[in-house]
């Protein structure tokens, strides 16, 4: 008879186990993800802009300006070298690009616009820099977001203050431009129309266009600068006849999510870094 008991003691035991499980499984919550302190940022931030570890900025005997673009994120370095003095690549050295400008998270890379090729390596030749610091290229689940699209960059130039860079970035035409003054860079993608903004999110969030006025009344989240100077820009790249799109099979059309000022891309959803690498040259 006691054993009886006992066997149906165990089972009873048994069968409440799976039940008690998911409950408990059910109050655990995800580890949260490493986040560093704002000072200790801020000073990884100020040697991504340190020209003093970068090489000189080189052109070639024809007078071509080399592109060196160098990941923040463990992803290596490239030097191409363009076709014209004005921009061009080849297939072998977009794949370079591709390479540096690989998901920081899952190392996958996709085919970058040319168009987004030629305005990253336009912006290095205006201020003459030996390397363009990545730190963020392709982005694979970055949805509503030109990053998503091989579309998009943040970038930084040592030596070079992120307002300059995004001042001369808004005068090209066809552009997002983005300034994230606490996070520390340039935002710049291709489009159809441009659009400026600043962020002034904390490193490791996103803003969104649909939050609060309040919330900008504070000066925290995404702001639109400069949107007259974005038509006129538009304008003279139209003049000149410049393409804003083109060079990959998903550039020739806009994404479903875009509207008709094509600023819902990256200016609502551009990811800010965690804990990025801290040196900002190398190999």
């Amino acid at each position: 008879m006691r054993r009886h008991l006992t066997a149906l003691l165990a089972l009873l035991v048994g069968l409440a186990a799976p039940a008690v499980a998911p409950a408990q499984q059910h109050r655990r919550r995800p580890a949260a993800r490493p986040r560093i302190s704002l000072s200790s940022y801020r000073a990884i931030n100020q040697r991504w802009h340190s020209p003093a570890a970068i090489p000189a900025a080189r052109f070639t005997s024809d007078g071509r300006f080399v592109l060196r673009l160098h990941s923040l994120n463990g992803l290596g370095s490239a030097e191409v070298t363009p076709e014209r003095q004005d921009g061009g690549f080849d297939d072998a050295q977009r794949a370079e690009v591709a390479r540096v400008l690989s998901d920081r998270r899952t190392g996958a890379n996709a085919p970058i616009d040319r168009r987004l090729i030629d305005v990253i390596y336009q912006i290095a030749r205006h201020f003459e820099v030996g390397q363009v610091n990545v730190v963020s290229g392709y982005r694979r689940e970055s949805r509503n977001s030109n990053h998503s699209l091989g579309r998009a960059a943040d970038i930084v130039l040592p030596g070079v203050g992120d307002e300059a860079v995004a001042a001369y970035a808004r005068s090209i035409g066809f552009l997002g431009v983005g300034v994230y003054p606490i996070s520390g860079f340039v935002h710049v993608d291709v489009r159809a129309h441009s659009y400026f903004w600043v962020d002034r999110s904390a490193p490791g969030r996103t803003a969104r266009r649909s939050r609060s006025r309040s919330r900008r009344r504070r000066g925290g989240g995404m702001q639109e600068v400069h949107g007259t100077l974005a038509q006129q820009a538009d304008a003279r790249a139209r003049a000149l006849g410049v393409i804003p799109l083109g060079g990959t099979a998903t550039a020739t059309a806009a994404p479903a999510h875009e509207g008709a000022d094509d600023g819902d891309g990256d200016d609502g959803d551009d990811e800010q870094p965690n804990a990025p690498q801290v040196a900002p040259s190398g190999g």
